[in-house]
């Protein structure tokens, strides 16, 4: 059966090949009794870590920015020599935080909480020195369970620049060369990221959010496979940071909506005031051009509507532009809910009321472009007592005045109108109802067309 810390390191993978030789070594005396053996070569094994991720690590801090050489002096020469390592490494972690410091020791790695860290390293330096130098004390399975513990906890936090600065470095640099990284390394920064901010990962991906969209946050193009692994993360302070910092910005949101419909599970939980004062305020001011495909606003649309129909006001959002129609793929189960809703209907005599206004004024402004706009809504609408009664009225008063201009050299946009009108009619007449017909008191003209067999 394996042990817990042998699952954390196949799931997390924390170590490079050297490192992790050691750990398994001192699982191996785990098991058999060993554990002075066990307690040494995993305190080996975190310490080799930390010197491999010193040595290996592309940024600088403060003190060593653009002073190459006395980081190859007093860093790296030092860390490669196998009599002076361990003991370098020491001091440079508990080392002189000043930036303007010149000391060869200054501190490399930063914690958010410095006293402590140090505190928890240095008694576990102690209790490796009294391990070592066969000192008085006991060293058993809980002490060797205890240190296992602290590594896993710990870990994370030691990079140079201190946990939090590298992850942002780290993250950004994995992003960027996402096509050749290991996938390992990307596991073990969300790992990372989950300790190291703990319940503060907000912090961490708004910054991420900003350096990755930023000067292009109205047009998102969101990278899927990248973000799978933080979306479906098994840390719930991963999922939360996460969606929490789209959350703030609309564009973001939808964008990442679009392709992970959970983040609204996920937001509610986190703010139960999220639909009515933010997702459904964004979706009233829906703008295609930067917010996202028309398939994404319906998607959003009906799902609002069968499980947060209260928090939807569908008057504000029939102000949308009609473009909105453009493109989309609607499944059975969407149009039943938004016939339901009249959501069609609410559209029509909103934003496309004008195909209803014969005046010349009207006509003359809505010819053309807006009336051909208009004509794909009426394939969705229900095509109720209103609507009828709206295109006869609209029908008798063009009849007026196509009868008006009869001698006059004008009436051409009123006839276009007309035929407008009498396709929609021969198209969709086995809609209305009969009895719709009958409680009406329509023009003949415009009964007979929709009598017409």
């Amino acid at each position: 059966m394996k042990l817990h810390i042998e699952k954390w390191i196949e799931r997390v993978r924390p170590f490079d090949t050297s490192a992790e030789e050691l750990f398994q070594e001192s699982i191996t005396c785990y098991k058999v009794g060993a554990y002075k053996s066990a307690f040494l070569m995993s305190y080996l094994a975190f310490k080799t870590t930390i010197k491999n991720r010193i040595i290996n690590c592309s940024y600088r801090p403060d003190s060593y920015h653009e002073k190459e050489e006395e980081w190859q002096e007093n860093v790296l020469s030092l860390l490669n020599n196998d009599d002076k390592w361990e003991n370098h490494l020491n001091k440079i972690i508990e080392g002189d935080v000043n930036p303007q410091s010149t000391s060869t020791t200054r501190a490399i790695i930063f914690f958010s909480n410095r006293e402590e860290a140090k505190n928890e390293y240095t008694y576990w330096k102690n209790v490796r020195n009294k391990c070592a130098h066969a000192k008085k004390g006991t060293i058993d399975s809980s002490t060797v369970e205890s240190f296992w513990n602290y590594v896993q906890d710990n870990l994370s936090k030691f990079y140079v620049l201190g946990g939090r600065d590298y992850l942002v470095e780290r993250m950004l640099d994995y992003y960027k060369y996402r096509d050749i990284e290991n996938y390992t390394t990307k596991m073990l920064l969300i790992n990372d990221i989950n300790i190291v901010f703990n319940e503060n990962t907000q912090d961490f991906f708004s910054i991420i959010m900003e350096k990755f969209y930023g000067i292009n946050k109205y047009s998102i193009t969101v990278d899927v496979e990248f973000w799978n692994d933080i979306v479906d993360s098994q840390y719930e302070n991963i999922q939360k940071g996460f969606v929490n910092s789209v959350m703030t910005n609309s564009n973001y949101f939808i964008a990442f909506y679009e392709h992970y419909p959970k983040i609204l599970n996920i937001a509610v939980s986190i703010e139960m005031k999220f639909i009515k004062d933010s997702l459904s305020k964004w979706i009233e001011e829906w703008f295609v051009s930067f917010t996202g495909s028309n398939n994404n606003f319906w998607n959003i649309l009906c799902r609002l509507l069968r499980e947060y129909n209260s928090e939807v006001d569908l008057n504000k959002i029939a102000g949308l532009d009609l473009s909105i129609i453009d493109n989309i793929e609607l499944k059975d189960e969407m149009v039943d809910v938004l016939k339901k809703n009249r959501v069609f209907n609410r559209f029509v005599f909103n934003s496309g009321s004008y195909i209803f206004d014969v005046d010349f004024d009207s006509i003359r402004r809505n010819h053309g472009r807006r009336e051909r706009e208009i004509i794909p809504w009426f394939e969705y609408i229900e095509w109720d007592k209103d609507i009828v009664f709206a295109l006869n009225r609209a029908y008798r008063e063009l009849n007026r005045s196509i009868e008006s201009k009869k001698k006059s050299m004008f009436g051409l946009w009123e006839y276009d109108r007309k035929t407008i009108y009498s396709d929609l009619i021969n198209k969709y007449k086995e809609r209305i109802d009969t009895t719709v017909i009958k409680e009406l008191d329509l023009d003949d003209e415009f009964k007979s067309l929709i009598m017409a067999s």
